[in-house]
């Protein structure tokens, strides 16, 4: 048997519900399941990837994933993407002038209050 690897754990409140809930960052397997829904450019199996993705790390119990809010379950695979992966994103932006100049943007996602 495989020995379990600890994951840290974090807890954040959903702003609709105003309820703390706990959650981890999401693994491998969970990251391979976002890649080869981004590859397929179909934006139900993309919407059903965050979905399983955020349900597989949401460590408290009772939370329907499918019953929240779109700002939600945005704010919270925010979160849990940031925790993942790290909490700074490249955006590549082509001019729709000219459809050449291309601009990166570095985005820091950071929490305000």
């Amino acid at each position: 048997m495989l020995p379990k690897v600890a994951v840290p754990t974090y807890e954040l409140e959903i702003p609709s519900l105003k309820k703390n809930i706990k959650y981890r960052p999401f693994l491998v397997r969970e990251e391979k399941v976002l890649i080869i829904a981004m590859e397929s450019e179909d934006t139900k199996q993309i919407a059903e990837a965050v979905k399983t993705v955020i349900s597989n790390c949401i460590l408290t119990r009772g939370i329907k994933v499918e019953q929240l809010a779109t700002f939600d379950i945005e704010y919270l695979f925010l979160n849990i993407r940031g925790k993942s992966v790290g909490e700074s994103v490249d955006v590549l932006i082509t001019c729709p002038d000219d459809g050449t100049l291309k601009f990166l943007f570095l985005l820091i996602w950071m929490k305000l209050k």
